[in-house]
């Protein structure tokens, strides 16, 4: 990836392309310099278990805590700026590409690059949120704030050849020998190290703080950062010196069912004793007791919920029965007075994986403190920018406006589906016809205005009259007589007498009618 990287390096001209290009030389660099990191301290762990186990006699290991997943997202840096720097538009105020790296361990992560001018009030990285999968009690996440001027000239050369061409004239014979070597053997990787590929596109540390466990809470924070930078160096941003961030730590022990099986439950019904067998969860603080490993799936409410905390107590009873020997209790401080349940299990194996879960459990309760007191959500955001295909044009605000009306306002886009699904699909083809009824309705239907005109022979020297034209007369067209036949050509001249009754025309002729067809 790094000689990929350096090969884009060599061929981009354009300024994002380049700072983007730097930016991920920079990650990539700091990722094999964590691996390298790791791979020796895990040689070093491996050298000196081998020595604890030949010099320990009885065999017993300390226990490990669990890991968690550490989130840390919503990071906001404040600027201050000067008044006459942020209120002036005077002059061109000058740019910087910004981004933050994030180190834990063997794990590397950076956020997009923030583009900030004296406008800006704030750096904020609010759509990206990392996540570091195996977290430990003593975790310390390193936070680094980069940035880098815009404004200077960002250029690179095309090839090393021509780089090599362009520093020999600065270099000592030494120097260009070893250089000239390079060229033979065509040694990239040596000839092309960020500091003098890039002239003007390098990122300063600007501020740096780290994070650990006491930092981690279900809400946002303000953390001090210590500022490296000063006013002369090219990188320079005013900062305030804090940033604030919501760091959430969420242990396998919360998230995770850390023992489960089935348990058989005293029951004291007076003097009776009784026994109910139960699929019983560790996880969270609390033992779930279900009827059913399926009423889980179904997320039903527990029948039992027995609080497990660090002020539980859990003792195996040996001998309890004859029957049962393989029994332990939970006793637990409720409104001060003492409340025990008593559990059974299967077998004597199972009572010792019962224990040590228990065992277990406390211990992760203890190294992670506070972080289980109750569960911390990892929120991931969605993008803020919609999907294409659901943007819509922008309307008055009047449209988008809700004052306590109940019709419900319709946009284009539902009328278009309406439209489609009146019209069968065929709104779209454009292809939309008058059914047969409705224009006959609208023929003897004595609420709709119809044009009337004379049936006239056209001749050479007449001039023909349109129906929308101005000869046109608008009449409402009287109602059709009950007691007539429907129209025909063999009743014609009847329809015409009876038309001559009942038309309220008098001084207009039968072929004056208005015929259907």
């Amino acid at each position: 990836m790094r000689e990929g990287i350096c090969k884009l390096l060599a061929v981009s001209t354009q300024k994002d392309q380049l700072l983007q290009a730097v930016k991920n030389l920079m990650v990539c660099n700091a990722r094999i310099l964590a691996y390298r990191t790791e791979l020796q301290n895990q040689k070093e762990e491996l050298i000196s278990c081998r020595t604890e186990e030949r010099s320990s006699e009885n065999g017993t290991k300390d226990r490990v805590a669990c890991r968690a997943k550490v989130a840390i997202s919503d990071i906001r840096i404040p600027l201050m700026w000067k008044g006459s720097d942020h209120f002036s538009n005077k002059e061109k105020s000058q740019r910087y590409a910004v981004f933050c790296l994030f180190r834990m361990g063997a794990e590397v992560f950076d956020t997009e690059v923030a583009i900030v001018d004296k406008a800006i009030t704030d750096i904020c990285f609010d759509e990206n949120v990392t996540i570091f999968d195996e977290a430990r009690p003593d975790f310390q996440v390193k936070v680094e704030v980069y940035s880098c001027c815009i404004e200077e000239s960002l250029y690179v050369t095309s090839t090393p050849k021509k780089l090599a061409k362009k520093l020999k004239t600065s270099l000592s014979k030494a120097t260009g020998k070893k250089l000239k070597a390079a060229l033979e053997e065509d040694s990239t990787e040596y000839l092309l190290p960020a500091d003098l590929v890039i002239h003007g596109a390098k990122y300063g540390l600007l501020a740096y703080t780290t994070l650990g466990l006491g930092s981690a809470e279900d809400n946002f924070r303000t953390h001090n950062l210590t500022i490296t930078g000063n006013e002369e160096s090219s990188f320079w941003l005013p900062l305030y010196g804090n940033m604030c961030c919501r760091l959430v730590a969420q242990p396998s022990c919360m998230a995770r069912d850390m023992m489960a099986g089935f348990l058989n439950q005293q029951q004291m019904i007076g003097s009776l004793t009784s026994w109910r067998r139960l699929y019983c969860v560790l996880r969270g603080g609390k033992l779930f007791c279900y009827y059913s490993p399926e009423e889980i799936e179904a997320k039903l409410e527990p029948a039992l919920t027995v609080s497990i905390h660090k002020e539980t107590r859990i003792r195996a009873v040996d001998k309890d029965s004859k029957r049962r020997t393989n029994n332990f209790s939970v006793i637990n401080l409720v409104s001060g007075e003492a409340v025990t349940q008593l559990f059974a299990t299967d077998s004597r194996d199972e009572l010792h994986k019962w224990m040590e879960a228990f065992w277990q459990h406390f211990y992760d309760l203890s190294q992670w403190k506070h972080c289980c007191e109750e569960l911390m959500k990892i929120e991931i955001m969605s993008p803020r920018k919609p999907p294409l295909f659901l943007t819509k044009e922008a309307t008055s605000v009047y449209h988008d406006m809700s004052i306590d009306s109940p019709v419900k306002h319709e946009d284009l886009a539902d009328i278009i589906q309406r439209k489609i699904k009146e019209s069968d699909g065929k709104f779209l083809l454009g292809q939309q016809k008058e059914s047969a009824s409705s224009l006959w309705a609208s023929l003897f239907d004595g609420s709709h205005e119809m044009v009337v005109q004379k049936n006239i022979h056209l001749g050479p020297k007449r001039d023909t009259t349109s129906p929308n034209g101005s000869r046109g007369k608008k009449r409402r067209a009287p109602p059709p007589p009950s007691n007539k036949s429907p129209y025909s050509t063999k009743a014609q001249a009847s329809q015409c007498a009876a038309a001559w009754q009942w038309s309220p025309w008098k001084n207009t002729r039968c072929s004056e009618t208005l015929h259907p067809e």
